[in-house]
Formats: structure tokens, sequence, C-alpha cells
């Protein structure tokens, strides 16, 4: 690519990397958000599973809002709305304001961005490799969010773990980097009017595919196994008894380091077994034996290291899960001209959980002492891997038998 076009990615990639951090600030920062707020495990479960559940309908028509609306302007809305309603949220409103903003998030971030950023990371790929282009962009998205994750942690430390501190430095980053696209972001026109009924009825032709619905559920399993995943955080600091400074350094390093490491190998080795599906089966069966000897583990301050070690290696598994999820589209009897629709429906099945997963584990931590709460959210990780490797695993049947006819 040449200096132009790598400068508008680098811009891309500066939204992108920025605009999930609020919705998701949980993940990194719960014991300080929890505390700040006030709510119990269950409401703050349900600020993540109401932003989940629209989630579903925002991917589903995302699509449309791309393209009938500039993408440059989705870009300065997206992201100077969820800035400004982040320092609304630095108020602490009360409970139901929250989710109200929640639901908000779900259109700015989803509704409005996501699939303008494919458009716009598509449109630069133009007389290059889509694959070269896509790839570089999610190397540059990687060092970006890692940098924005050090600057916030920094700033939190520096304010005595002051999460307000936290939350106003990331919405003012939004609001600079709006700016920025404002000003060095080339328009890029509508391509028409919405499709709507289109739209509908390809749903229709799609819901009625068996693989369809076979990588749905995989991926469901997959979703569930990253919703425990967001449980780690909460794990270290009120189990083993870490600073919520260290723990958000440990997710940060996970999440943006060890989880992208699993994803490149999670590719390439998915190849070597010559089907995504039979890849995921074995890595959800690592999974669940992983999970036993986690459940094995004298949790205390004293095995603080072997639970962090093993909270790591679940996050390269994520990693290597989801760099192959959609992979799986590859392997079954989807129309090329359905492949955008199919994708959307696959993500309403597939990414279900949201908008439970949270609030359910929520309440098994609110309802149970603290240590049986996590046995028992560990335990069902067990279950979650034992059924998505037998779904992969049909999944993986049902691709050879499309193979053999």
């Amino acid at each position: 690519m040449d200096r132009k076009r790598i400068s508008i990615l680098l811009i891309i990639c500066l939204a992108n990397a920025l605009i999930y951090t609020l919705p998701y600030l949980q993940s990194t920062y719960y014991d300080s958000m929890m505390a700040a707020y006030g709510y119990s495990h269950v409401q703050m479960g349900n600020l993540i599973s109401v932003y989940g559940g629209c989630n579903i309908v925002a991917y589903l028509f995302g699509g449309v809002a791309a393209d009938a609306i500039d993408t440059k302007k989705l870009f300065v809305f997206s992201l100077a709305a969820t800035g400004l309603s982040g320092l609304y949220a630095a108020t602490l409103p009360s409970y139901p304001v929250m989710l109200a903003i929640s639901i908000f998030w779900s259109v700015s971030t989803v509704l409005t961005f996501w699939p303008a950023m494919l458009k716009a990371v598509k449109s630069l790929a133009e007389g290059a490799h889509q694959g070269q282009v896509f790839g570089f962009k999610e190397t540059m998205c990687c060092i970006i969010a890692f940098v924005f994750s050090m600057l916030a942690l920094g700033v939190f430390r520096l304010t005595e773990e002051n999460f307000v501190m936290l939350i106003i430095f990331y919405s003012v980053s939004h609001l600079v980097v709006a700016v920025l696209v404002a000003l060095f972001m080339p328009s890029m026109p509508a391509d028409g009017k919405p499709d709507v009924k289109t739209l509908i009825r390809g749903i229709g032709k799609v819901i009625h595919l068996k693989g369809v619905w076979l990588i749905g559920m995989t991926i469901f399993f997959g979703q569930l196994f990253a919703v425990v995943m967001g449980r780690f955080t909460p794990f270290l600091t009120s189990v083993v008894g870490m600073s919520a400074s260290t723990v958000a350094l440990i997710t940060i390093i996970g999440v943006n380091g060890l989880a992208n490491i699993g994803s490149v190998s999670g590719g390439k080795i998915s190849d070597y077994f010559h089907s995504p599906a039979k890849f995921i089966s074995f890595t959800m069966v690592a999974g669940g034996i992983l999970s036993v000897i986690f459940l094995m583990v004298p949790w205390s301050r004293n095995t603080a290291v072997i639970c962090v070690a093993i909270s790591l290696v679940f996050r390269i598994f994520h990693g290597a899960l989801k760099s192959v999820f959609f992979a799986t589209m590859s392997q079954v009897d989807i129309p090329r001209e359905l492949t955008g629709t199919a994708s959307g429906v696959i993500s309403v099945i597939g990414y279900m959980p949201d908008m439970f997963g949270y609030t359910l584990c929520g309440a098994v931590m609110q309802s149970f002492e603290t240590l049986q709460a996590y046995r028992i959210i560990f335990i069902g990780l067990i279950v979650v891997c034992a059924a998505g490797s037998i779904t992969a695993t049909v999944l993986h049947k049902y691709s050879k038998k499309l193979r053999s006819l």
C-alpha cells in the first residue's frame, strides 16, 4: 500500500481499537467499576447482556446503514456519540440510565460503526490483496489497543485507581479520534438506498440451511467460553487477592497479546487439520481438560502464579477459537450470493450468549459464597467445552458428507 492508504488505515485502526473499550470496560476493571457504581454482580452482568442482546439486531441490519450513509459521517457519529455518552457515564448515573447507555452503545459501536469499518478497510484494498490489508489492519489494531490500554492503566494508577478518571480518559480519546477522522479521513459516499426487503428474503433462505445452524451453535458455545474468560478478572482480585491494577495489566497482556498469538497460531494449526471445525473440536477438548486441572488447584494467594498462568493459557485458547469460527463457512453449502446474510444470521445464533451469559454468571456470583460460585462457573465451562466439541464434530462430519456428494 502507498503512504496515503496507510495513513487512512491508521485512522481507521485508531477508531476500531478504541470504539469497544467503554462497553467492555468491566472485563478489565470489574471490581473497580462495581465499587464506583455500587452495582451487584447481577446488575454488572445485565449491562453487558443488554448491550450484547441489542448487538444481535445491530449486526444483522448494520450493513443497511453502511450502504445508505457516507462512511466518514458514520465514523464521526459513532466516535463522538460514544465519547459524549461516556462522559455522561462518568457522572455515575442511576442503574436504569446506565442500561439505556448500554443500549445506545450498541447503536454507536455496532450498528453505525462495524459494517462501515469493514467497508472502509475493503475500499483501501482495491488494487491490493484483501488478505494483506485486513491482516495489516488486525496487526495495527492490536498494537494501538495495547497502547491505549497501557495509557489507561497509567491514568488508573496515577489517580489511585479512580475508575471515573478511567472513563473520562477513554471518552476524551473517542472525541479526539472523532476530530482526526473528520479532518483526515476522505468521504466514502453511500452506495445506494437501503434494501431491507432483499435482506429479509435472504434471511428466509439462510435459516433453512443446516450448515448455518451448525456453525452458529459452534460459535454459540465458543462465545460462552469467552463469557467465562471475562470472569477471570474478578476471580483474580476476590479469590487470589491481587490488586485491581495488577489484574488489569494481566488482562491487557492476555487480551491484546496472548490471545492474538492464539489467533495467529490457531489459523495455521487449523490448516494442518484441514478442517476448522475439527480444530475447534480439539481446542474445546483441551479447554475442558484445562478446566479440570484448574478446579484441582487450591485457589489462594499462594497459588497466584499458577492461577494467572492458567488464565493466560485460556486466553490463548480463546484467541485460537475466535480466529477460525467464520472459517467454517467454507465447509458448508452456503450460496456465494447469500454469504453476507448468512454471516449475519450465524452471528445472531452464535453471539446469543451475550444476552444471558454475563447475567447468569453474575447471578451465580451473587447467590453463592465466593469460592463455591467460581467452582460452579468453571464446572459450567467443562460442560460448555464438551458441548462445543460435540457440535464442532457434528459440523466436521456434515462437511465431509457434503464433500462426498
